[in-house]
């Protein structure tokens, strides 16, 4: 049986989940502090690289059109001329 990868998160994705905790308006160097706790050493460059390219993916996304039910294209009902409105003379 072939041994199981040990998965380890990537300093990128640390910097995500610190920011999903933190709130992605927290700062690089709050970041930084928070993920030293934890034994990793990541830049205050690679955390405002990761928070850009977050914003870039978000504005990316398009937003999801409503999808209304298709007008059946059969025979439409049929048309009534309006006949003008008849003239009186009241005196």
């Amino acid at each position: 049986m072939p041994k199981r990868k040990n998965r380890r998160t990537s300093r990128s994705g640390a910097i995500r989940n610190a920011l999903g905790q933190l709130g992605w308006h927290a700062s690089a160097k709050d970041v930084v502090a928070l993920l030293a706790d934890y034994g990793l050493n990541v830049s205050e460059g690679l955390v405002q690289k990761v928070k850009v390219e977050a914003l870039k993916d978000s504005s990316s996304v398009k937003r999801q059109k409503a999808k209304l039910p298709q007008p059946s294209y059969h025979s439409p009902a049929p048309f009534l001329r309006k006949a003008p409105a008849r003239r009186t003379y009241r005196r």
